[in-house]
C-alpha cells in the first residue's frame, strides 16, 4: 500500500509530539513546516488537521497550531480507556492464536520478542518503553479494527506521558510489569480468550481511572 506524503508527515509530526521533541505549548505553523520538509503547504495542512482530530494539536486562529498539554486527568482518562479495550483486544488475539495458521505464529513470535526486549532492558526509561512496545504489539495484533484504532491512539498518549510527564510513572519492582506481561503472553498462547481477557484485566487491576493522579506504570 502506497503511503501518501500527508501520511508520512502525519507520522513524523506525531512522533515528535509523542516523544516530546515538540513539547506541550509549542506553536507550529504551516509555512515553517513546509519549508523544513521542502513540500507545499497542502500536505502539511492535511497532516496538522489529522493531528487535530487525534487531539494532539489544536487550531490557533491566524497563528498556527498549538501542541496540546497533557494533564494528570488526561492520563487518567487514557488509562481508563485502555482498561476497557485491552482485555477485549487480548481476548480477540487469543482467538486468532486458537485458530492456528501463520498469523497465529507471527503474533506469538512478535509478543515474545517484545517480552524478551523488556527482560533485557536495563535503564528504567528503557524498561518503560519496552513495556509500551509490548502493548502496541498486542493492539496491532487484534483483528477488530474498531478496537485497534482507538487503542492505538490511547497508547500514543500513554507513550507521550512517559516523555512529558515522567513524574507520573514512579519506580516499581523491576520484575512486576514483566511478570504480568509474561502471564498475559502465556494466556494468549493458550488460545483461551477468557484467560487472556482475565490476564489483561489483572494487569490493569491497580488502575484508579477516576482518580486525578493515577501515577502508574504502563
Amino acid at each position: 500500500m502506497t503511503v501518501s506524503l500527508a501520511e508520512r508527515l502525519t507520522a513524523e509530526l506525531r512522533d515528535r509530539i509523542i516523544t516530546g521533541r515538540l513539547s506541550p505549548g509549542s506553536v507550529v505553523i504551516e509555512p515553517a513546516l513546509a519549508q523544513e520538509f521542502q513540500v507545499s503547504k497542502t500536505p502539511v495542512r492535511e497532516a496538522l488537521q489529522r493531528l487535530t482530530h487525534e487531539g494532539l494539536v489544536e487550531v490557533l486562529p491566524k497563528r498556527g497550531y498549538l501542541v496540546r498539554a497533557m494533564s494528570p486527568r488526561d492520563l487518567a482518562e487514557v488509562l481508563e480507556l485502555r482498561q476497557l479495550l485491552e482485555p477485549l483486544a487480548a481476548a480477540r488475539v487469543a482467538e486468532v492464536v486458537r485458530s492456528g495458521g501463520p498469523r497465529a505464529q507471527e503474533i506469538l513470535t512478535e509478543l515474545a520478542a517484545r517480552v524478551e526486549a523488556q527482560r533485557k532492558a536495563i535503564e528504567p526509561g528503557e524498561k518503560l518503553v519496552a513495556a509500551m512496545h509490548f502493548h502496541r504489539a498486542l493492539a496491532e495484533a487484534t483483528p477488530n479494527v474498531r478496537v485497534r484504532g482507538p487503542l492505538a491512539r490511547a497508547l500514543d498518549e500513554s507513550t507521550r506521558a512517559l516523555y512529558v510527564m515522567p513524574e507520573a510513572f514512579p519506580v516499581r519492582r523491576d520484575d512486576q510489569g514483566l511478570a504480568e506481561h509474561e502471564a498475559l503472553l502465556a494466556a494468549i498462547a493458550s488460545g483461551e480468550p477468557e484467560a487472556a481477557r482475565e490476564a489483561a484485566a489483572e494487569h490493569f487491576a491497580r488502575l484508579e481511572p477516576v482518580a486525578p493522579q493515577p501515577l502508574l506504570m504502563p
